[in-house]
């Protein structure tokens, strides 16, 4: 979806769904570098704002700070993104205190250079979750169950030193970022789905992580996510009103079609 307003909105879809799940059963739609407004195609890797993503069921997003004088901005590399830490804090709970019913996961990778600082990242990042109420923030290292992670803020950390959530790289992760043309999309989608597949036969215990997006130089994000999107789409699609765990999916540009694809089948659980 090349719009900044999505077609359709699913603000509270995790709301009748079992309080006994644990957050590693479900199927979640999520964006990757989530905050990636400005830069170019080349940096570029969203169109709907923060707000928006939420509405539309988006319930995984990809948070990149870069640790500059003891404060966090969101950074795409060296492009600062107009906006720190704290506004994402600020419009997430918003969200979640209109919607108690959902629980957002909440990547949080270190992202480019460090420079000015007087503390550790991890120190910064803990100052900001308690600035903004450690009540609406899940910062233990296992996963919860959904009654557990209602109305807060699962934090995924990313990090050197990393002491607060869920360490990422706990999860089955399948993340080839680097798609060097745009004739090589055909492996990026076969190892998008050969991962959606393991997660598909895979422990429920276990978090599955598969990112769809990927670039370079001689691929844009969006040239990607208009090859590999629709793959995406018409590979879930095949599978009817079959209930299955796929974990977490996480995309550049998705369309509100695609995020329901993703989320839909869970409604009934």
């Amino acid at each position: 979806d090349w719009d900044s307003t999505p077609d359709a909105l699913w603000p509270n879809w995790m709301a009748d769904i079992s309080d006994s799940k644990s957050v590693a059963e479900l199927s979640i739609p999520g964006t990757h570098n989530t905050m990636a407004f400005y830069g170019g195609a080349l940096v570029e890797c969203q169109r709907w704002p923060l707000s928006q993503q939420y509405k539309a069921g988006i319930r995984f997003v990809d948070i990149r700070c870069r640790h500059i004088e003891n404060n966090l901005t969101i950074h795409h590399d060296v492009v600062y993104q107009q906006a720190i830490l704290g506004d994402v804090f600020r419009d997430t709970i918003a969200f979640l205190k209109e919607n108690t019913g959902e629980a957002i996961l909440m990547r949080i990778k270190k992202e480019y250079d460090e420079t000015g600082c007087t503390q550790p990242f991890d120190k910064t990042l803990k100052n900001k979750i308690e600035a903004y109420g450690q009540s609406n923030f899940w910062v233990k290292n296992q996963i919860p169950t959904l009654g557990e992670a209602r109305g807060k803020i699962v934090i995924i950390e990313n990090y050197p030193c990393a002491s607060v959530g869920i360490n990422y790289w706990s999860l089955d992760i399948a993340d080839d970022y680097h798609v060097p043309t745009i004739f090589h999309t055909p492996q990026k989608w076969s190892g998008v789905k050969d991962h959606l597949e393991k997660a598909r036969y895979g422990s429920c215990s276990q978090i599955f992580l598969t990112f769809a997006s990927g670039s370079s130089g001689g691929a844009y994000p969006n040239a990607v996510a208009d090859r590999v999107n629709p793959e995406l789409y018409y590979y879930l699609n095949g599978f009817g009103d079959q209930t299955i765990r796929w974990g977490i999916i996480v995309m550049d540009f998705p369309a509100s079609i695609l995020v329901h694809k993703v989320l839909f089948l869970q409604l009934k659980i």
